[in-house]
């Protein structure tokens, strides 16, 4: 059976394949993923405020994003989107496709973009 492991403030932190549910987890439904939220017997994804979400990046990839954001129109409008946000949801096709396209401008790597999306 399939399992995930979660943190002190129920995240996902590890996937874990096991005959009887180990400690600390609970039994993935097939949605888990690192990085979600389990709530109410449920696994949703992680959002932030458009402030929390900007404070995941470090101050040098924030300076470097928001000087390309001064010539590239893609940058700019992605992070028109996250700053004018309610929330910022991890797994949105929008945020996914502005981190990734972040990440082919050289700005964030794949870990990086991982991380800031707890993936």
């Amino acid at each position: 059976m399939n399992y995930a492991r979660l943190d002190s403030q129920n995240v996902v932190v590890e996937l874990v394949s096991a005959g009887s549910r180990p400690d600390g987890c609970v039994l993935d439904d097939g949605t888990a993923r690192i990085g979600a939220i389990y709530e109410l017997g449920t696994f949703r994804a992680a959002r932030w405020t458009s402030y929390e979400f900007l404070g995941r990046f470090t101050p040098a990839e924030l300076d470097a994003i928001l000087v390309a954001s001064d010539s590239d129109a893609t940058t700019r409008r992605f992070l028109a989107l996250a700053q004018a946000a309610n929330e910022v949801v991890s797994d949105d096709p929008v945020t996914v496709s502005g981190m990734e396209y972040l990440g082919s401008l050289g700005l964030l790597t794949s870990a990086r973009i991982d991380e800031i999306l707890q993936r």
